[in-house]
């Protein structure tokens, strides 16, 4: 610590010499983060005070006083630390684009649900209709045979449990193994019949359209709740610059990657609660984790406590793995397709009322095409109830 304090108060009386403030200034506020005597009190009341003189008078008494009692300092390992402490910043830095690269994609699929989900969920449900109707008669067809097949079962099954009732050498017995044995033959030929009825059905196209749009139904369907239940929270333009502000600032002061090894455990829970508030946009929460945070969540980092060559050099190759992965996730990130159509788009209001005219137009389609499929059935089952009527 007191390394530190004479470091700064060496540049202090640099800036004095340069006559630039802005250092001053500066070293200034570093010191008041240290832990500091009554007499850097009073050197740094001078320096706000713009009494540089006595102040300068000050700080080299100061220097003297303790120059002697500064243990000795590797300078390979001030340079390491220093390195680490880049890389520290470095990573920060990258994190957080890439969480605002994902909270980008997040942000439009929610807004892309909240204005099409809908009207997509109308037309997919509309679509499963439309092929079921198409392949109802070939499922009602197999649905016939399985009901059939599962009566005749019924039958062999109860005469079966008949039969172990009976003497093996009674005349009864006889008729009656006979009778099962017709049965079983008449079960597995309807099982045929049945299994055959089934491969006819999956192997036709209209029910595998079939299939994948009811499939796309439900897993749209499930998304678009999710989605809707996530909207908790809206901000306004103002709010959403204090969120992002205040993220940033949060997750400077935890991130895991960079605190000491043994508060990483703790500092991954509050990186994870924090991200949560904020895809959320719980701006509340997020400033409650901050204020935690800055007033007595304390998470040391690495490069302030590490004094070892040896672990530094690791940890310093550990930061460049790290942020190199992270390059390469940002890399992939931009090359999702969702996030190519973010960056094309000018105007998302523009952009979302275009999709919705065509997908309200495909509706429309569709709902033709359903009323006249079922316009056809009732005429089709129409001339069925004339043709028995004409025979009775």
């Amino acid at each position: 610590m007191m390394i530190k304090i004479l470091k700064r108060l060496e540049l202090i009386k640099i800036a004095i010499s340069i006559e630039d403030e802005e250092i001053i200034e500066l070293q200034i506020v570093k010191l008041e983060t240290l832990d500091v005597d009554e007499d850097i009190v009073e050197i740094l009341q001078l320096l706000k005070g713009s009494d540089y003189v006595t102040g300068l008078s000050k700080i080299e008494s100061y220097v003297q006083r303790h120059i002697g009692i500064v243990v000795y300092e590797d300078k390979e390992i001030s340079a390491l630390k220093l390195e680490l402490k880049a890389l520290e910043s470095k990573l920060q830095t990258i994190s957080e684009e890439k969480i605002e690269y994902l909270n980008d994609i997040n942000e439009f699929n929610v807004q892309y649900n909240l204005h099409l989900g809908g009207l997509i969920q109308k037309v997919l449900k509309l679509k499963e209709e439309i092929f079921q109707n198409r392949i109802k008669i070939k499922q009602e067809a197999f649905e016939n045979l399985k009901s059939e097949y599962s009566d005749r079962k019924e039958e062999v099954d109860a005469l079966e449990e008949e039969l172990a009732g009976i003497d093996a050498f009674d005349d009864e017995y006889d008729e009656l193994y006979e009778k099962l044995q017709n049965l079983k033959e008449q079960l597995n030929e309807k099982r045929k019949e049945t299994k055959q009825a089934k491969e006819e059905l999956e192997e036709d196209e209209v029910f595998q359209k079939y299939e994948e749009v009811r499939e796309d139904y439900e897993e749209f369907s499930k998304e678009y709740e999710e989605t809707i239940s996530q909207v908790k929270f809206k901000l306004n333009d103002e709010e959403q610059k204090e969120l992002k502000k205040l993220f940033r600032k949060a997750s400077r002061l935890c991130h895991p990657d960079i605190v000491a090894d043994e508060l990483k455990q703790q500092a991954h829970e509050v990186m994870a609660e924090l991200n949560q508030a904020y895809r959320e946009k719980n701006l509340e929460r997020v400033k409650k984790i901050l204020a935690s945070l800055e007033s007595g969540m304390v998470f040391e980092v690495a490069s302030d406590k590490i004094n070892d060559k040896e672990l530094l050099r690791v940890k310093i190759t550990d930061m460049r793995d790290k942020i190199e992965d992270i390059n390469a996730e940002i890399d992939s990130i931009k090359e999702d397709e969702t996030y190519e159509t973010l960056t094309e788009i000018d105007d998302l209001e523009d952009y979302f009322r275009a999709i919705k005219d065509s997908l309200q137009t495909q509706l429309n389609n569709l709902q033709e095409e359903y009323d006249v499929l079922l316009t056809d059935k009732l005429h089709e089952n129409s001339q069925k109830d004339d043709y028995w009527k004409e025979i009775f």
